[in-house]
């Protein structure tokens, strides 16, 4: 079994990142993805960690050219597809990230952008937005995300900033 802890859209506030790597130091993380609109946050995630941590630029980021729009990360067996999203239309959006990640083999698409946390099974593919950990747009307080990699498949468990 393997671990992905999902973030997106911490908009530069360390102090969030901080709670989120102490309090599930004993989950067993084996790797970290942020979903964009990171600032520094991520090269600041992997000083904090002993596992590797994959982000792409938001649309806040457009200063930083060092992480790319978006990544297909060999996992396993399979493929991780990831974008911030604010590319892609609101309209059909899920549906079109699952599509774009399908055609590209993945059977795990990560987006952030909207600050809400989701995740939608698709036929072959699971579309997770860990949603944001600091400045949500919905009444959760907060959110990130665990997918778990077991047999083949994805899963998702979502945490609650209020709840830590």
């Amino acid at each position: 079994m393997r671990r992905i802890g999902v973030i997106s859209d911490t908009h530069g506030y360390r102090e969030v990142i901080d709670i989120i790597l102490e309090k599930t130091r004993d989950k067993h993380i084996d790797m970290w993805l942020h979903a964009g609109d990171l600032g520094d946050d991520a090269r600041y995630m992997a000083t904090k960690t002993n596992v590797p941590v994959i982000a792409v630029r938001g649309n806040n980021d457009r200063q930083r050219p060092l992480e790319p729009e978006e990544q297909l990360i060999p996992f396993e067996d399979t493929y991780i597809y990831m974008v911030h999203g604010h590319k892609i239309p609101y309209y059909n959006r899920i549906q079109e990230l699952l599509y774009i990640g399908e055609a590209m083999e993945a059977t795990l698409v990560v987006s952030g952008h909207t600050h809400y946390h989701a995740s939608y099974e698709g036929q072959n593919c699971l579309y997770v937005n860990p949603g944001s950990p600091i400045l949500p747009r919905d009444k959760s307080g907060g959110t990130f995300a665990i997918v778990t990699y077991q047999e083949g498949k994805f899963s998702v468990k979502f945490y609650y900033m209020n709840d830590l």
